[in-house]
């Protein structure tokens, strides 16, 4: 029977966890002749979009566990751990904790001492990291692999760049907005010219950048975020356009259902249609922007038929709370009871899922990159970001089914909401012929692993290329090996 065992980093830090069943992961690498593939996961989104990679590794017999940041480790946060079965490939648990300085100094420390206690124990098989997306984990991890190790990572959803309408620099901030100047905006924002603005959001666009750095291979969802990293200089042979497995993960769970429905939690989510609402990014939470979207929910709420449901993140209820807001929503709870509905997080994606599916929901009113994505994927469900860029920009000149709204004021927002409600479909929207630009469901996370699988089977894993290695003058079998 294998055990855990505890490798203390400092006395300062939780330490890192390793699992007893990772060395038998490294001996089936070793009876293959194959590197060693790690799926990186820390946060909610990592969970049900590294989960198919995962499994997809298990079906093609490629050797593989997760090392997990343990970052997200309560209940609810961590929950997707359990909802898509990760657990069981757990081979470390960095159990990292802290503020975003406190996490990164951290992590940096704890994934660079795995890998090299990897090196160690299991000399003769390489380890590949696959990070995701934009967030801390894929910004500070693939700096502490090639610091601590000499070698780059893999990246799924690499390229992720954020851009915004032309029009938007249009805009007067002050002015009340017009039935006809809301509407010349939807249509410049699916028709107009965009920049590049890529401040926010915020850590995850530094994340991003930082993370294309230490990446070997990128894992691109679409062939503008394979345009994104050439412009920038990165290997074009590196760069694959895959689709995003955030659809593998919607496909799981459709044929999936809970055993708790989200109307036996929330009943009154079953009576008409309701726009779910879920607001967390940092730069909403600056003054005026936030004081406007709750202003925005507030004028719904009270002066339009529409029904809200305002899911409550941490960092939400962290805003009410500084802005004195909180006592304002509750009232509005009880003065409109069928109409205004605060729930918690929803722990289990499939209620999401079950939520978006059941034509209960016509709009999903966030700042969520991720759900910029996932809506194309729910012919039912209109979506509606609340930012003034997107690191998802093809979701709506591409596939025309997305929107930004700008948190300018309240009335900004509860015009942009009403419009889109009325006029959806006569402004260009493509409420009905959502393009699903993101890839096929159940194969989006297949084509990465084959990719993976293939590299590996070209006995060249060090995973860091010196130019010399890149333009087949000579090939050495290892990266690095004095660190």
């Amino acid at each position: 029977m294998s055990h855990d065992s505890e490798i203390p980093v400092s006395r300062d830090l939780l330490p890192l966890r390793v699992s007893g069943s990772l060395p038998s992961v490294f001996e089936r690498a070793r009876k293959a002749s194959s590197p060693v593939l790690s799926i990186v996961i820390g946060t909610k989104p990592d969970f049900y979009k590294q989960a198919p990679l995962m499994a997809e590794a298990a079906r093609e017999g490629v050797p593989a566990f997760v090392i997990n940041t343990g970052q997200h480790f309560d209940d609810v946060l961590g929950f997707g751990m359990k909802e898509f079965g990760l657990d069981e490939f757990v081979g470390c648990n960095l159990q990292i904790r802290g503020d975003l300085m406190e996490k990164a100094s951290e992590m940096i420390l704890k994934f660079g001492y795995f890998g090299r206690y990897c090196r160690k124990n299991f000399p003769e098989r390489p380890v590949l990291p696959v990070v995701h997306g934009d967030t801390i984990v894929a910004g500070i991890a693939p700096l502490a692999w090639v610091f601590g190790m000499g070698q780059k990572v893999a990246q799924n959803e690499a390229g992720l760049r954020s851009m915004s309408p032309q029009a938007m620099k249009r805009i007067n901030a002050g002015k009340e907005p017009t039935r006809r100047l809301v509407e010349s905006f939807v249509h410049s924002q699916l028709a107009g010219k965009w920049f590049i603005a890529r401040e926010e959001p915020f850590p995850e666009q530094i994340d991003t950048w930082i993370c294309s750095a230490g990446t070997q291979f990128f894992f691109a969802p679409t062939q503008l975020n394979k345009d994104n990293l050439v412009r920038e200089g990165y290997p074009e042979e590196f760069v694959y356009v895959t689709g995003n497995s955030v659809v593998d993960a919607i496909h799981q769970k459709r044929g999936q259902k809970p055993e708790t429905s989200v109307f036996d939690l929330y009943p009154q989510l079953e009576q008409g249609e309701w726009v779910r609402t879920d607001i967390h990014r940092r730069e909403n939470l600056t003054e005026r922007r936030f004081k406007s979207i709750i202003g925005g929910v507030v004028d719904l709420v009270k002066n339009s038929d529409n029904k809200i449901v305002l899911v409550m993140l941490n960092a939400t209820l962290s805003a009410l709370k500084h802005y004195n807001l909180e006592s304002k929503l509750q009232t509005l709870a009880g003065d409109y009871p069928d109409k205004f509905v605060i729930t918690p997080l929803w722990k289990e994606y499939s209620h999401v899922i079950e939520f978006l599916d059941s034509g209960h929901c016509w709009a999903e009113m966030t700042d969520s990159g991720s759900m910029q994505e996932e809506l194309l994927y729910f012919p039912k469900v209109t979506s509606l970001t609340v930012r003034l860029n997107t690191d998802r920009p093809e979701t709506v000149f591409d596939a025309k089914s997305n929107i930004l709204v700008p948190p300018l004021s309240p009335s900004w927002i509860s015009a942009m909401v009403d419009i889109t409600g009325e006029k959806g479909e006569a402004l260009g929207l493509n409420l009905k012929r959502k393009k699903p630009i993101y890839g096929r469901p159940g194969q989006v996370s297949k084509k990465i692993v084959r990719i993976i699988k293939k590299e590996f089977e070209k006995g060249d894993a060090n995973f860091y290329p010196w130019l010399h290695q890149r333009l087949g003058l000579w090939k050495e079998k290892q990266g690095i090996n004095y660190m």
